[in-house]
């Protein structure tokens, strides 16, 4: 019994040992020094009229690549909005192309791409600040940056002036929402903007 009681001592102590020696040789891995990409980029000096609309997205492996526009152009003695809606296209095989909450007037101009392969990475707007003009027209224009260094613009218009450029998605935009107010020509509101501001958000 005594020698029972004692090789079961002994096991227990080479056990610690073992577990003890094991602990000391986990080498301990220094802190991550990788930044992770910001989730969503935005501009200060959007509109603030309207609401935002669903986050759509590019299908999941896919990031945007091209651009298109509708733009209500100035037509004098009328009341014009401006820019209307953005829609985005996916590099997927099926080339999907999505937009958030959309405006009510305009034409569509052709779709911008970037060169050579390369994706979008941050945006600038062009915005006519509410009381400016005699016509609020909010969000005129919108151009990107590429992943190549080039950058893409629209055939907007020129009222206002471009603000600073957002931040950029280091692997690139895969969604959008957008602010739009409703267009309301009823009495006592003659004066519609539609697109008022827009925020990307970033691939993973």
């Amino acid at each position: 019994m005594l020698k029972l009681v004692l090789n079961f001592y002994l096991l227990s102590i080479a056990i610690g040992v073992n577990c003890q020696t094991e602990e000391t040789i986990i080498p301990t891995l220094p802190p991550s020094t990788t930044r992770s990409p910001r989730e969503v980029i935005t501009v200060t000096n959007g509109g603030t009229e309207g609401e935002w609309g669903p986050l759509e997205h590019c299908p999941s492996g896919s990031r945007v690549v091209s651009y298109q526009t509708r733009n209500e152009l100035a037509t004098p003695r009328f009341d014009d909005t401006a820019l209307n809606t953005i829609i985005l296209f996916c590099n997927d095989e099926f080339v999907t192309n999505f937009t958030s909450s959309i405006g009510f007037s305009g034409d569509y101009y052709a779709v911008q791409t970037c060169p050579f392969g390369g994706y979008m990475k941050s945006f600038q707007l062009r915005v006519s600040p509410n009381g400016t003009e005699a016509d609020n027209t909010a969000a005129n224009d919108i151009r990107f940056r590429c992943s190549n260094g080039g950058e893409i613009n629209g055939l907007g218009n020129t009222h206002g002036d471009w603000g600073q450029y957002s931040e950029e998605c280091e692997n690139g935009i895969c969604g959008m929402e957008t602010r739009v107010q409703p267009y309301d020509g009823g009495i006592g509101h003659y004066d519609n903007t539609a697109l008022n501001d827009v925020r990307f958000t970033c691939c993973k």
